[in-house]
């Protein structure tokens, strides 16, 4: 049997909302050196702590957002209070609005992060040449064509022999 789902108060929002802010930061403390400037990979973990420390944030501000409803379904239009004071729905709307500055905060923070490790890794798409990309192309090259074979029918498929990964494959997902 399940129990029952127990209304939670502003005061318990709150308090969720601080336990969110404080694992977030000290899962940031984790992922970002401290005695040098972060490298890539710290960047990229600190990015990845700010993602899921906002997916539990807007999973928070979702389950505000059912309990502000159902209390204003209980409360009708004459905003009788049913075993909760006429201020609750105020209270419950300031911590939502609280969860959205921290929300607001944090994805300024994400994208800081995105900006700079874009700045530090070039993209992968780019070819040799391309504006942007600072390498130039010798006339009568064609970037990593082959000589007398003609590569723009190919877009998008696969090398005809495939080459060594650049990298090694990530631990996280298979392939």
């Amino acid at each position: 049997m399940v129990a029952p789902e127990r209304k939670r108060s502003a005061r318990d929002y709150e308090q969720a909302l601080r336990r969110q802010e404080l694992a977030a930061g000290r899962a940031l403390v984790q992922a970002l050196p401290a005695e040098r400037p972060p490298g890539g990979r710290e960047l990229a973990a600190a990015k990845r702590v700010l993602t899921q420390a906002l997916f539990e944030l807007r999973r928070l501000g979702r389950d505000l957002d059912q309990e502000v409803e159902s209390l204003r379904a209980r409360q009708g239009p004459r905003r009788a209070a049913q075993g909760s004071g006429p201020g609750e729905l105020d209270r419950f709307e300031a911590v939502r609005n609280a969860i959205e500055e921290v929300a607001e905060r944090w994805e300024g923070r994400r994208d800081q992060l995105g900006a700079e490790l874009d700045r530090r890794q070039p993209r992968h798409g780019r070819r040799p040449g391309s504006p942007g990309s600072g390498r130039e192309v010798k006339p009568g090259r064609t970037g990593g064509a082959r000589e007398g074979r003609d590569v723009r029918s190919r877009r998008g498929a696969a090398p005809a022999r495939p080459e060594r990964p650049r990298s090694p494959r990530s631990r996280r997902s298979p392939g």
